[in-house]
This record gives C-alpha cells, structure tokens and sequence, in this order.
C-alpha cells in the first residue's frame, strides 16, 4: 500500500510536469562569456550557482540555473459545455528553469557555453554542486501534506565531450516505510534498502547487477520519465 501511495504521487507528479506548452520557447545562450552573468538573457536571473573543475583540467568551471521572470504555459484541455466537448485554453505564469554549464578557457580568459538544458530543472527544489569532477543535481519534493517526502540525486561525469549521467541516489518515505536505493551506471550495479524506518536497525542494503545499461547523456534524460527496477528516475 505504502509502494501504491509513493507511486500514485509519482505519477501525479509526471503529470503535472507533462503538461503541453504552447505559447513559450526558451532562449539560445550566448556560447561563450566571461562571467557567470554573461550567461543570463534578458528576463531571466540565477537562483542557483556552483564552480568546480568537471573535466579535469585543474581550471574551474561553472554550472548555473537560471529561472525566468515571467512566462506563460497554456494548457490544453477537454470541458463539456451542454452537450458538447470544447477544447479550451488557460494560461497560467509558470515560471521555467534552465541549467546551464560553461568550460573556462584560460588562454582566452573566457567560459565557452558546453551544455544547456531546458528540462533536466524541473522544479523550485532543485540544486546543484560540482564536486571531484561530478556535477550533482538535487531535487527534494514532498505533497501537499508533507506525508510522502523524497529526495534524489543525480550524477553526470564528463565523458567524450558529453555530460554523462553516472549514478542515481534517491530516497523516498511516506513517513514509517522507507525505500533507499542505488543505480551505478558505472559499475552495472543497483542497490535497494527498503523498511520501516528505525534508527537503531537501518535496513540492509541488497546490492544486484544492472543488464549493460548504456550511459545516457544529460541531452537524453529527463527526470522521472525513466522506469528502471520498479522506480521512476
């Protein structure tokens, strides 16, 4: 029932974020700039930073989300009016995230633009940190009630010139039951720690091998959409 309830809240959750969009395009970033403010187009602000060497070379480099002030999503639904079913149109101030991560060039003394992701943001919970060549991004979220709550992180490398996701670690509880688990991609290996929550007993984590799963790049996920071992990542 508490697998149900987690799941159920899940769902509602894809739907939410699924929803259609028609009256908004994102922008194009400039490639290259100085400063993480070179980044930021009109009408758009950060609300979030991190620098960190990602590919290795001993220089720093930056990731930043940045959220738009005002924009607008329509959604698309059915109403019955009379007899009749009417597609109607509502638009509401949404406003969007985008990640952006930029390489600094020390011979130009610039950041050249190397990734931006207009849907690996998917909420106001959103963080993110680059620590020993990893950049994390982490998503807490909870309903309305505060009674199913999660947290999960997720953890690209960069490998061949792409942003690689590497490993998944989420937990999510419904307040008593809790289940923590693991996906290396690195490794093959996925981990599960699933009971009731109790301090004094955590529970024990299983650890099994995932089927050659290829890595997939930051371009070809998105949170949540992915179902992998009775989860959604």
């Amino acid at each position: 029932m508490r697998s149900l309830l987690i799941l159920t809240f899940i769902l509602k959750l894809e739907l939410v974020l699924g929803q259609p969009v028609n009256l908004f395009a994102f922008p194009e970033v400039i490639k290259e700039g100085k400063t993480m403010s070179s980044f930021v187009p009109d009408g758009w602000i950060i609300v979030d930073s991190a620098t960190g060497d990602l590919n290795g070379d001993n220089i720093i480099d930056i990731a930043l989300i940045i959220k738009s002030k005002d924009s607008l999503i329509t959604f698309t639904h059915i109403e019955q009016q009379g007899e009749q079913l009417v597609e109607v149109n509502r638009s509401d101030k949404y406003p969007r995230r985008i990640l952006l991560v930029a390489f600094k060039d020390s011979k130009k003394d610039n950041f050249n633009l190397i990734e931006q992701s207009n849907s690996i943001i998917f909420g106001p919970n959103t963080n993110i940190e680059i620590d020993n060549t990893l950049l994390k991004i982490e998503y807490n979220y909870y309903d309305e009630r505060q009674v199913l709550r999660g947290n999960t992180k997720y953890y690209f490398s960069y490998t061949n010139k792409q942003l690689l996701l590497t490993s998944v670690d989420g937990f999510r509880t419904d307040g008593l039951w809790t289940n923590h688990y693991f996906f290396d991609f690195v490794r093959q290996k996925w981990g599960l720690a699933e009971g009731k929550m109790d301090i004094e007993k955590l529970p024990v984590t299983e650890w099994k091998t995932l089927d050659n799963i290829q890595l997939k790049t930051m371009a070809e996920f998105r949170p949540l959409s992915w179902y992998l071992k009775g989860f959604y990542l």
